[in-house]
């Protein structure tokens, strides 16, 4: 008995890849699936009879890669495949004889194809099998029910309805997903099938028109255990018919309660956000035209100041409208350079407009007035746009931005190099020598640390005053705090007044007496200083370089950011991006892995919000580009 038994391999335990075909597959009386095929016209008109009473069959075709070669029909498609429950039956028109449709295609086979209530199923079926039966053989084919359409309905319709469209997906997807096994496609597909086929090439099509019939009715036996159970989708071809084009809702053969075509989105009472721009006619459905968005751009470098390229900016979506009013594409209405010329010269007339190079009588009449119309906008004072000041400054009181500069903090530059003096007033020749600031040690520390006292310093001619006098200044007037902000101008004659230390001058030790000779902090203002300052931002810690492998990571973020920013609602053009690029930086330095890691990184609540209001999932897609998901 042990004689017989081997020891087991790498080779003999290695389990084998197992294709999806009909092979895994027994009829009705636990008979294999039956293969018939047929070389002539006669036997053909034989086999189409056994399908015609069918109510939905497998339906795929076969065509040489170079149909482009040679003109006649049995070039342009070379097998076409039929199954159903117990038969697939594979009909070699490019082994038929004769040149017109009636000599290649027997009437039972025509009768098959044209009949709507025999329900052909396939992938794509409606773009390329019987587009190529209507281009080719002048034949009506109909009756086309789209695989994808159904997936797409039993797949999202349970928990994400809005997903549920007219999408198409792959029929090795569907197989694959559906049925359990990968289905083979090999170069076989790219053969001759234009000569009697080999039996490669028959188990391949055989195999992609049985998956078909398989599929129907896996998936709808599905449908029917949904609670409610939708209704079919339409036929393709009713697509063509309402005119209906794009990613749109799924149809579904059924009438709504105010007797329109019922969709996916009335049924699941649930708008569908996979969507891209379709055309509707001969419907009832009311969209919001989309708002004309501008084209991210390079501003022309004519336009120096902020009104006039905002205005040009206006020309630009003025151009657009016209445009789409017209039929027209945009160059056709006009250029850029005489919407340069616009915003530079800003005609209020007709006869001004004409002035406007490259403007002529024809333009002028079409699109004066609109332009015009535009302009005139930015000759009322109230229409100007404001400019964008960012500061974290309450302001308490309206502020007159066109008279009024913002207030901005102060660069700092750092502390190892020597200071730049900025250019102001207290540093002209005409005030004296320059402020003399505190020396500070490279780790930010200044000299005077240790002379700093919780006392309030006491302002320069005023010592004969009490100590509450001093109560009101601020904490800046501590000498181991400075900012850097020279006194107001006015307070200091050409010769300044130096401050007496607050230690006794006999308690010095000799390297802070030397010190105190050669360094004296300048006066404290008397005066408030009547500037807005905006407080200090304290630094953001900095990043340490990313990987090459990382900045692939964190470019695909990007991309990720700017994709979901296309799917809000009138979004402005000039909005700032919903994450910023540190943000996605400290997104693939830490990697997280869970939501609430993720909710940790500093800045990502925008972008996470954005993703949560689009039907996004962040996390997922963050798994996904660090090769994690």
């Amino acid at each position: 008995m042990a004689t017989h038994i081997q020891a087991a391999t790498p080779e003999t335990t290695r389990p084998t890849k197992c294709w999806w075909g009909a092979r895994l597959y027994r009829g009705p009386q636990n008979q294999p699936v039956e293969i018939l095929y047929s070389k002539t016209k006669d036997d053909s008109e034989k086999l189409a009879r056994q399908f015609l009473n069918e109510s939905v069959v497998g339906f795929d075709m076969e065509w040489p890669w170079n149909d482009w070669k040679r003109s006649d029909l049995q070039n342009k498609i070379g097998l076409i495949q039929v199954a159903s429950l117990d038969k697939i039956a594979l009909f070699h028109i490019g082994l038929h004889p004769g040149k017109t449709t009636e000599d290649i295609i027997a009437p039972s086979l025509r009768k098959l194809i044209e009949d709507p209530k025999i329900g052909k199923l396939g992938v794509g079926i409606l773009s390329a099998d019987f587009a190529r039966l209507r281009r080719f053989f002048r034949l009506k084919p109909r009756g086309a029910v789209e695989l994808s359409h159904l997936y797409r309905l039993i797949k999202f319709g349970g928990y994400k309805p809005e997903l549920v469209s007219n999408k198409l997906v792959s029929l090795a997807r569907l197989v694959e997903d559906q049925l359990g096994h990968p289905l083979y496609k090999g170069d076989v597909r790219t053969s001759n099938w234009s000569k009697p086929l080999s039996k490669e090439q028959i188990n391949y099509a055989a195999g992609d028109a049985y998956a078909g019939f398989m599929l129907y009715h896996c998936m709808n036996y599905k449908r029917l255990q949904m609670k409610p159970a939708p209704p079919l989708p339409i036929h393709a071809e009713e697509y063509l018919a309402y005119k209906l084009s794009g990613v749109i809702p799924l149809r579904l053969d059924a009438k709504a309660e105010d007797g329109t075509i019922m969709t996916s989105e009335t049924f699941f009472g649930v708008a569908m956000t996979d969507s891209a721009p379709s055309r509707t006619s001969k419907t009832k459905e009311t969209k919001t035209p989309p708002t004309p968005k501008l084209k991210a751009s390079t501003m022309p470098k004519e336009l120096t100041d902020a009104i006039s390229q905002a205005l040009y900016n206006e020309l630009v979506l003025c151009r657009i409208r016209l445009a789409e009013k017209a039929g027209l594409p945009v160059y056709r209405v006009t250029t850029n350079s005489v919407l340069v010329s616009l915003a530079l010269q800003r005609p209020l007339d007709k006869d001004q407009l004409l002035g406007v190079k490259g403007v002529g009588p024809k333009q002028q009449e079409s699109y004066g007035t609109a332009w015009l119309e535009v302009i005139s906008k930015f000759h009322n004072a109230d229409c100007l746009p404001a400019g964008n000041v960012t500061t974290t400054a309450t302001c308490l009181e309206p502020v007159d931005h066109t008279a009024v500069e913002p207030p901005s903090t102060p660069n700092r530059t750092p502390t190892r190099g020597r200071q730049r003096t900025q250019d102001s007033p207290e540093s002209s020749p005409a005030f004296g020598t320059p402020v003399q600031r505190t020396p500070t040690l490279h780790t930010g520390l200044s000299f005077t640390m240790a002379d700093t006292t919780l006392e309030p310093r006491r302002k320069c001619g005023d010592e004969d005053e009490d100590d509450d006098s001093s109560g009101s200044e601020s904490d800046s007037s501590l000498p181991s705090i400075d900012f850097g902000t020279p006194p107001p101008t006015g307070i200091f004659q050409l010769k300044r007044k130096r401050t007496t230390s607050p230690v006794p001058e006999h308690a010095l030790t000799a390297s802070r007496h030397l010190q105190a000779l050669i360094q004296a902090k300048p006066v404290s203002a008397a005066v408030p200083s009547t500037e807005l300052h905006t407080p200090k931002k304290s630094a953001a810690p900095a990043i340490a370089p990313l990987t090459p492998h990382s900045r692939i990571t964190r470019n695909k973020l990007l991309a990720f950011s700017k994709l979901v920013t296309r799917r809000l609602p009138q979004r402005p053009p000039d909005a700032p991006p919903i994450v910023s690029e540190r943000t996605l930086s400290l997104i693939v330095i830490r990697a997280p892995q869970t939501v609430e890691e993720l909710e940790r990184i500093p800045g990502i609540d925008g972008f996470m919000l954005v993703c949560q209001q689009t039907g996004v999932d962040l996390l997922k897609n963050v798994l996904k580009f660090s090769g994690q998901g």
